[in-house]
């Protein structure tokens, strides 16, 4: 069960289901998405959600590392 902190945590949906939706007919929910605690679906059924714990992580960083796409101009990639 997801327990309030007084900040926003992000969450993993344990469970698999439908709700209904303040603003929308119905939110379908799948086992593994993820939710920030504050959100309508977490607040109606808290029982189906549980602290997201990362299971990668980058060695000696804790910083997210993103891996530029192209090269730079003059720049070779793989060589």
């Amino acid at each position: 069960m997801a327990k309030a902190t007084g900040e926003r945590a992000l969450l993993v949906a344990i469970t698999s289901g439908v709700t209904a939706m303040p603003d929308a007919p119905h939110l379908v929910v799948r086992q593994g998405d993820t939710f920030w605690s504050d959100h309508p679906a977490v607040k109606r059924n808290p029982d189906w959600f549980a602290p997201f714990t990362p299971t990668h992580e980058t060695p000696g960083s804790t910083e997210l590392r993103i891996e530029q796409a192209t090269a730079a101009p003059g720049e070779k990639r793989g060589a």
